[in-house]
């Protein structure tokens, strides 16, 4: 299962969804704005689905000449996968690393026609393959772990029962662009399991009044963590955050000063420290505290949302790095999509296994 899991992916960077705490970096503006997300979703829950840590994305449904395909992500538009050989011309001679995904062909090919027997109705569908292969139960559990997170269902649970005799199954999570409700345009009519990215929970959500203070109190601070960060050139302001990234899911546990002075040029370490502590770092210290701040504030929030989210998930369990966790949560607010992952925990096992 998933043998092919090293060479899923293309080694340039991938859409995804921003972490809340990290808006900062792109500016003042945009911290605002995931603050309010995450106050609106303390306010109305009911959006938040399970954010699934699949071995790949999917987007499949019926193309333009009322055709299904089945694509990755990175296809460019208008480049339809009608079968694994489309696959395999896309990553040999299509691609830039031009890396074919030898073992993805067969594992797409078990599961093509029974995808294509669960569309109904004419659209674009996107969601993750969790497995391919029909799974055993071990110790009354259907068992799968796609990438980090391993998933434990009981056989006789509702998912275990959807699960049961399967080639594969997929977690969908949009149709048209749009989150998906659960029932439109797909039915579990092949051999693949069609899951629900909610698998049928509603969550709730109560509001931690301490912290939601604090990130109150610290908005005041934002201009100044703004101003901190636009003084710096384009370098600087990613390496900052990559070591606050870093530094959060335990792959460095190094003070910054420490931290840049082997993970920058020499030439960008000069300018933030300086020859005797008077770089821009040290001439700008209440600025850098303000971005600390800031960004701490917005990701104690998000966790505490998180871990309220985590103890509701019933009818299977997540396991990661040796917890009862998954991935996170994904929310779909005003402000657009905004996924609740503790770092600490999920970062950590992901980025250190």
């Amino acid at each position: 299962m998933f043998e092919f899991i090293s060479t899923l992916f293309e080694a340039a960077a991938s859409p995804r969804i921003p972490h809340p705490e990290d808006a900062i970096f792109d500016s003042g503006l945009d911290a605002k704005r995931y603050i309010n997300a995450l106050k609106g979703v303390i306010k109305d829950p009911g959006s938040v689905s399970i954010k699934w840590d699949g071995g790949i994305a999917l987007i499949f449904g019926i193309d333009p000449n009322g055709e299904f395909f089945i694509n990755d992500k990175y296809m460019p538009a208008g480049y339809y996968a009608h079968g694994p050989a489309d696959w395999e011309r896309y990553d040999t001679e299509i691609k830039k690393s031009k890396t074919a995904r030898t073992d993805l062909y067969p594992a797409l090919g078990n599961i093509w026609q029974g995808l294509k027997a669960s569309v109904t109705k004419a659209g674009v569908f996107k969601g993750d393959l969790m497995w391919t292969g029909a799974l055993k139960p071990v110790n009354g559990m259907f068992v799968f772990r796609p990438t980090t997170v391993e998933y434990r269902v009981p056989v006789n649970s509702t998912i275990g029962q959807l699960i049961a005799g399967k080639a594969g199954g997929i977690v969908v999570h949009q149709y048209n662009g749009a989150p998906w409700d659960g029932h439109t345009g797909l039915v579990n009519n092949g051999n693949v399991a069609i899951i629900s990215p909610t698998a049928g929970l509603k969550f709730s959500l109560n509001e931690p009044t301490q912290l939601v203070a604090a990130v109150n109190r610290i908005e005041a601070q934002i201009p100044t963590a703004e101003k901190f960060l636009l003084g710096m050139d384009g370098v600087a302001r990613a390496a900052i955050k990559t070591y606050f990234n870093k530094k959060i899911t335990g792959q460095t546990n190094e003070e910054l000063t420490a931290w840049i002075t082997t993970n920058v040029s020499g030439a960008q370490a000069r300018k933030l420290l300086g020859d005797d502590q008077d770089g821009y770092l040290y001439q700008n210290a209440a600025g850098y505290e303000a971005l600390r701040a800031v960004w701490n504030a917005v990701y104690h929030l998000k966790v505490n949302l998180s871990d309220q989210l985590e103890q509701q998930v019933k009818g299977f369990e997540q396991w990661t790095g040796g917890q009862r966790a998954g991935e996170g949560f994904v929310v779909n607010t005003p402000e657009g999509l905004v996924k609740l992952v503790n770092r600490g925990v999920f970062g950590a096992a992901h980025f250190n296994k």
